[in-house]
Order: C-alpha cells, then sequence, then structure tokens
C-alpha cells in the first residue's frame, strides 16, 4: 500500500528568516540576453541542464499546438516570459523556471516536431525546422531571451525562498525536491539510495520512495538529530535542516558507510520492536481495546528511530514488549508527550521535550548504551573539565561555569569516534556549535 498524498505545506514558518542579517537578506544575480542559438549550443554542451532532477518532466511532450505557437511567437517578436537559472558548480547552470520553453526551442532547432494549429503564419504548419526558409531559421536562431542567474554565492536559505517561489507549475516543489536541487553531493546521494531501503519502505506502508521525497526528508531529519542531537535544534526545521544538509554535502567514503549502517540498523530495530505500530499513534477508545493510526506522525518516528541510534540488536532483544507497551501507554497518559507530537511538532520545546522523555524511558528499560554511545555522561565530564583546567579546547579561553560546557569528540561520533575519556575534550557550547 503507498502511504497517501499529503498536501504540501507551502506557508513561511514564523520568525524563519528573522536570524539573518538583514545585509545578507538578498539574491545575487546576472542579467544575460543570449540568442536561442547559444542556448541551444549550451545546451549541448551539457553547459546549460534544462532537465535537472528537482524539475517537472517536459509536459508539453504531447501538446504541439503550444509549442507551435511558442516557435510562432518567437518568429513574431512576442515578449517570451523571463527565464531564470541557477549557477552551480563549473560554470554550468540549471534551468529553475522556463523548462518547457528552452526543451521546446532546443527540440524545435533538432527537428523533433513539425509546427501544427499556427493561425497567423498558417504557411508554416507541417514544416520542422529544417523545412523553413533560411530567413525564418536565422530569425528564430537570433532571438534572444532574458536570462537571469542567480549566482551560487547567494544567501541560502533566501535562494531556497526564491526556488520555491519561482517554481510555477501546477504542483509546487516540496522543500526536500530543492534540497535535491540546491544541495546536491554524496550525503543527497546516500539519502536517495535509502530512501530505497526495504525495511524503510515497509515501515512506512510503501512499495517504492515518496514521488516527492518525503521519506527522504525523513531520513535527512533522522541523520541531522543524531549528528546535531535535540538540545542543538533549533527552530524553524527548514533552516535546521539545510544548515544541516549543506554542512554534509560532500562526506568522506568512511562517513558515507558509518551513516548507511547506522540508518540500517535503527530502521531495523524500529520493525523489530514496534513493527506495524512503527510510526503510528495508538489511540485509547473506551468502547474498545483502542485503535492504530494509519497515518505517519512524524515527531513519533523521529524518536523511534534516533531513540536506536545508541543501541545494538543485542540490547533491545527480550525487551521489545516492555518498550513497545511503555511508549502506548506514554502515549496516552503523559499529555506533554502526546501534545509535542500533535501541536508545533517541529518547534523547539516540543522536539527537546519528546526526545528527552523518550530517552529516559529507553535508558530505564535497556540502560545506559555500553557501546558507541554517543552522549557522555556527568561523571565524564566532570573528569574532562578538571582535566583541561576547565580552558576550551578550541579557543583556548576560560569556561567559567561547567554548564556552559560541552564535551566534543575529538574523532567525530559520526566518522567513527568512541565516546570515551581519551576521545572527549571540553569546549564552550558557542564553540563546539560553531565547530558542527
Amino acid at each position: 500500500m503507498i502511504e497517501e498524498e499529503n498536501n504540501q505545506e507551502t506557508d513561511i514558518e514564523e520568525g524563519e528568516y528573522e536570524n539573518i542579517p538583514k545585509s545578507e537578506r538578498k539574491i545575487l544575480t546576472k542579467k544575460s540576453d543570449p540568442e536561442i542559438r547559444a542556448i541551444c549550443e549550451r545546451i549541448d554542451k551539457k553547459r546549460l541542464i534544462v532537465n535537472p532532477e528537482f524539475q517537472r518532466f517536459y509536459v508539453w511532450e504531447n501538446k504541439p499546438e503550444i509549442k507551435s505557437r511558442l516557435i510562432e511567437s518567437v518568429l513574431l517578436n512576442i515578449p517570451i516570459p523571463i527565464i531564470y537559472t541557477s549557477e552551480i558548480e563549473d560554470e554550468r547552470e540549471e534551468v529553475i523556471d522556463g523548462q518547457q520553453r528552452i526543451t521546446t526551442f532546443h527540440e524545435f532547432k533538432n527537428n523533433k516536431f513539425k509546427l501544427f494549429g499556427l493561425e497567423i503564419l498558417k504557411e508554416l504548419n507541417g514544416k520542422k525546422y529544417e523545412d523553413l526558409q533560411p530567413l525564418y531559421q536565422d530569425m528564430f536562431l537570433d532571438r534572444d531571451l532574458t536570462i537571469i542567474k542567480i549566482l551560487k554565492e547567494s544567501q541560502k536559505d533566501i535562494k531556497f525562498e526564491i526556488f520555491r517561489r519561482l517554481n510555477r507549475g501546477s504542483i509546487s516543489l516540496s522543500e526536500q525536491e530543492l534540497r535535491n536541487c540546491i544541495f546536491r553531493g554524496n550525503f543527497n546521494n546516500l539519502i536517495k539510495e535509502l530512501a530505497k531501503n526495504e525495511t524503510f519502505l515497509r515501515l512506512q506502508g510503501m512499495d517504492k520512495p515518496h514521488k516527492r521525497m518525503k521519506d527522504a526528508e525523513r531520513i535527512l531529519r533522522f541523520f541531522a538529530f543524531c549528528d546535531k542531537g535535540e538540545h542543538n535544534y533549533r527552530s524553524p526545521l527548514k533552516q535546521f535542516l539545510n544548515n544541516y544538509i549543506e554542512e554534509k554535502r560532500n562526506l568522506s567514503d568512511k562517513e558515507l558507510e558509518v551513516k548507511r549502517k547506522l540508518f540500517k540498523k535503527c530502521a531495523e530495530l524500529c520493525e523489530q520492536v514496534f513493527g506495524k505500530l512503527s510510526f503510528r499513534r495508538y489511540y485509547l477508545d473506551k468502547e474498545s481495546e483502542g485503535f492504530v493510526d494509519k497515518k505517519i506522525n512524524e515527531g513519533l518516528m523521529d524518536i523511534q528511530l534516533y531513540g536506536f541510534m545508541e543501541y545494538e540488536k543485542k540490547d533491545v532483544v527480550g525487551k521489545e514488549q516492555t518498550i513497545r507497551d511503555t511508549l502506548m501507554d506514554f502515549l496516552v497518559l503523559d499529555k506533554e508527550l502526546e501534545e509535542s507530537i500533535e501541536k508545533g511538532t517541529y518547534g523547539t520545546p516540543q522536539v527537546k521535550l519528546r526526545t528527552e522523555k523518550w530517552f529516559k524511558i529507553l535508558r530505564r528499560i535497556i540502560g545506559y548504551p555500553k557501546e558507541d554511545r554517543r552522549l557522555y555522561t556527568t561523571e565524564e565530564k566532570n573528569i574532562l573539565f578538571k582535566k583541561f583546567e576547565g580552558v576550551c579546547q578550541i579557543c583556548k579561553n576560560k569556561i567559567h561555569s561547567i554548564e556552559d560546557c560541552h564535551v566534543d569528540h575529538i574523532e567525530r561520533y559520526s566518522e567513527g569516534g568512541k565516546t570515551i575519556i581519551k576521545n572527549g575534550q571540553i569546549a564552550h557550547r558557542y564553540c563546539n556549535l560553531s565547530k558542527g
């Protein structure tokens, strides 16, 4: 069964851009007026990408009248709307608005279709580009178009919003589809690979990856919470995920493999413990024994997946029923936990509350992870504070209070570093968070 399609939220989150300095709230662009001839050459040389992964398919393929009238407009010198592109690496560009128009020009230049249904230049009906008189061929190729290129130095969050606003299709791009365009790299490729994971597909009630990349965003959230932790989360969610995926765009093979194994393990543990109840709310009904919501609850999914990151399968064996029953009971009895997954799901307090409550439950049932745990204990933090005499190992200045102290992994946890005394150092909270 395929998970039902939900309407995409397009509203800007409250306070979304308040933390961006006003001087940086801008998009850097460059305007040009190339001829259709030059545009087609750039497409042939793969310098202009007309069909990036985030774009819709060429929906005019079977609409000869629309394509033909566009060509007629060019020949009649009728204004053509501005085309927007985005600068990527190696001085290449991707079309972000105008795909259908540019594809039509390129296909006509390459004799892919005949003109049809023209009402003004009727004598051209039935002709391909190669059939036109040289005068018309030159008129077509010499016609210039206005292109506005969004430069790669543009502020990333504002650029993200511009991409969304320029997407004028009948179905707006989801935020993850936009990330798939803007933040490409081997980490993004890994996310798309893991969206095909059979266990994860089963848990979501899907038989193939979500066509709007909803599952990819779920995987990105999982990794972001694993690496950053709920204590470092600040709403809005969109910026949190944008910052994280930009930071992780290109990873070492070692870190990619660590992440691949971590996600696979956590998905399998969710199936082992929760089975068909994975990611779904349980409701108590006075007239029955209760029922399970068929719809995925995103906040619940996060803590179920993220909660197992520090545990191995051997730690959980024999405790599955207890973990499952305890969560079901808490969702009924703990109103704070219930509200944190139902109202303002990705507000900063809600994320921290539900994660901390669930981690405490797991600690009580399973115990503190003996191997590969992410967090240092209070005792270890005190030992390291004394070891380094309260001096931040990043900025080398004094940390005046242990409450302002973070324990930093010398070898990153996400790259296989262990949570042990010899791999720990103290740092100011700000210094450690700035380090990423």
